[in-house]
């Protein structure tokens, strides 16, 4: 279905990374990370400092942004299980009010290890995005799965003759992390020509896209970089740029223990936790060398819509699916709760660019983002979504209303557990039963150090969190996919 007024609406541009975390983009206090294309949408934008992601994993913190839905309400506990792309899908109510939708890069809303079986291609699965309304798709799936399984990166390195020494250096990678042995500081450049990485071969493809669009219809296209995902792998040159001797080495302070699924993360990557100083410096080099790499290839992209004549014709938006931990606390990669994983950049560039760089730190989460969407095409909502639209912070004329429409508290989940934020505090409960396995005091704690779950001094705290922002959402669990869940957890004694 067409609509006829489609033609007057704006462009919709969402660009998306994997495992950036929030604090490492140029515009955050004390950066060291090189980002001038971030900080000029940001300039001319909306950056929101507080937005955190509902689910600290890929599958589930994509499929949220999809549907608007808590992970309780689609049960999609971890990446093993797929979502349903008959569900809601904020890009089909925009494709229903005559917009154009494509997708470049990796979406990971199915399980792509389900279909890896060698030989076998994403494109076997391309109904799967036309399912979620994408009518023009180029899909990727995540680096991991390109050891065996096929895509249009894949492709491409064969045509050049790459394909063997890409999978043999992802191959070697995959088979450290299965160790837990991980050294992330000793990673080399990925073994292609400068330029054929796969973020380049995504952003170029997303520039020519762009250059290439003739359809008179508005488009809603998501750029989806697989990057800075690990491996961090970013060429020599982006590398070049940071010198490891001048970077921090995050928060290493003694800290309580890890519980729960969260303790098995934290045991699984036991050489991190011996690193040391100038090892922690290399790593951050290298995952800041390929966020780099990331923002050269966004400010093409929006030089490329500038140069189409439809920059000032299209909202911009920026966001991540989760973090990472980068050593914080003794972790890689992601899958907890600490702020180094749930929380996630968020910018937000109006057409005409006039935001003059406001920012704010009111709590948002991911689920804000495709009700914004929705409400700049005029599409149809999201059913019983608790996501709010983000453009009322957009309207100077409406700080007020702004004001009002802020939320108490966020939530992320993954594994059966549940995460309420708020300003001062951060709880974490497992869904069924409310008990309670993680509380930081963020006010006196704000390095998440000491776990004050058993303090009797928070007790009465506990329960008013509980009793104002947990069981409310209690009607909400589709109690049959989380007992699916733990069955699946109690069959292989794994959470993921």
């Amino acid at each position: 279905m067409i609509n006829n007024n489609s033609r007057s609406k704006p462009n919709i541009l969402f660009i998306f990374t994997d495992q950036l975390r929030g604090d490492s983009i140029g515009i955050e206090p004390n950066s060291q990370v090189i980002t001038p294309n971030l900080n000029k949408l940001a300039n001319e934008g909306f950056s929101f400092s507080r937005c955190m992601g509902n689910a600290p994993l890929c599958v589930p913190a994509r499929t949220a942004l999809m549907t608007g839905q808590l992970i309780r309400e689609n049960a999609i506990w971890s990446n093993r299980i797929g979502a349903d792309p008959n569900g809601p899908s904020h890009v089909r109510n925009i494709r229903d009010v005559g917009y154009h939708t494509a997708v470049i890069g990796k979406t990971h809303l199915w399980r792509h290890s389900a279909a890896g079986k060698p030989g076998q291609h994403v494109k076997e699965m391309e109904h799967n995005l036309h399912d979620w309304g994408f009518e023009y798709t180029h899909e990727l799936n995540d680096p991991i799965e390109t050891a065996w399984m096929g895509c249009h990166y894949t492709d491409y390195l064969e045509e050049k003759g790459w394909l063997e020494d890409h999978r043999n250096y992802i191959q070697a990678w995959v088979d450290e992390m299965r160790t837990g042995n991980i050294t992330p500081w000793g990673q080399e450049p990925a073994p292609v020509p400068e330029g054929e990485d796969i973020d380049s071969y995504i952003g170029r493809n997303a520039c020519d896209w762009i250059r290439d669009y003739t359809d008179e219809r508005p488009f809603y296209l998501q750029v989806q970089f697989t990057g800075p995902h690990d491996p961090f792998d970013g060429p020599q040159p982006y590398r070049n740029r940071y010198d490891p001797n001048q970077l921090d080495i995050g928060i290493h302070e003694p800290h309580d223990p890890p519980t729960g699924a969260i303790a098995a993360m934290w045991r699984r990557a036991p050489s991190v936790h011996k690193a040391t100083t100038y090892q922690r410096q290399r790593w951050r080099a290298w995952y800041y060398a390929n966020i780099t790499l990331i923002d050269d290839w966004i400010g093409k992209i929006l030089k490329q819509l500038e140069e189409k004549g439809q920059l000032d014709n299209t909202w911009v938006m920026f966001n991540s699916d989760h973090g990472e931990m980068l050593g914080d606390h003794g972790l890689s990669s992601k899958a907890v709760f600490y702020e180094q994983a749930v929380r996630v950049p968020c910018i937000i560039r109006p057409p005409t660019g006039n935001r003059k760089g406001r920012t704010t730190d009111a709590l948002v989460e991911h689920i804000d983002l495709p009700i914004t969407m929705l409400d700049i095409a005029q599409a149809k909502p999201l059913p019983n979504s608790l996501g709010r639209s983000l453009l009322t912070y957009l309207q100077p004329t409406e700080a007020e209303t702004a004001n009002n429409n802020e939320k108490e508290a966020v939530i992320s989940e993954l594994f059966g557990q549940s995460t309420v934020i708020t300003n001062q505090y951060k709880l974490t409960v497992r869904v069924d039963d409310h008990r309670v396995a993680q509380l930081f005091d963020l006010t006196n704690d704000p390095n998440e150090l000491q776990n004050v779950r058993d303090d009797p001094h928070y007790q009465d705290t506990i329960a008013s969190l509980v009793e104002q922002f947990v069981l409310p959402l209690d009607d909400r669990i589709d109690r049959s996919g989380l007992e699916d869940y733990r069955g699946y957890v109690r069959r292989t004694g794994s959470v993921n």
